[in-house]
């Protein structure tokens, strides 16, 4: 049996140890309430080092405090108010890594139509309190995923 993760844990994570906990898990259900996100660590893949993506999602994810409420099925900075990113929770295979994940599908009509088709993100459970998530735009394996994110329940 593996040791509960921690906000704490995971911040100190590798790499590996990233992964592990990401596709080491039990049956995932999508949980309710809102989850403050940290950034946790950008990955090497062609998506996450693009000159114009990467200082954009830097600013967005690991500069500003963010959250995802999964009531409302939506992401939002500073204030609840200012929701964007509206997705609909999926659980099903993770487009990166084997295994179960909470997909994101986005739908938001305030973006252009083509804006929610390049966005992708996908979360694991690993407590009621706490998800590991994966980052990035709809491409494969080794393309799409940016980097590695934690969702902390705040309410």
């Amino acid at each position: 049996m593996r040791t509960p993760a921690s906000l704490g844990s995971l911040r100190a994570a590798t790499r590996a140890e990233l992964e592990e906990q990401y596709v080491t898990r039990d049956p995932v259900e999508v949980p309710s309430g809102i989850f403050r996100g940290q950034l946790l660590m950008w990955l090497e893949t062609p998506a996450a080092t693009h000159p114009v993506l990467r200082p954009i999602e830097e600013l967005m994810f690991a500069r500003l405090a963010w959250w995802v409420d999964f009531d409302r099925q939506c992401w939002f900075w500073f204030d609840p108010r200012l929701a964007v990113g509206h997705f609909e929770p999926s659980v099903g295979p993770s487009r990166w890594r084997n295994g179960e994940t909470i997909r994101f599908l986005y739908d938001d009509r305030r973006l252009p139509g083509f804006v929610n088709q390049f966005l992708y993100d996908e979360a694991t459970p690993l407590s009621d309190e706490l998800c590991l998530g994966l980052g990035g735009i709809s491409a494969g394996r080794g393309r799409g995923e940016q980097f590695f994110f934690a969702l902390q329940r705040v309410g």
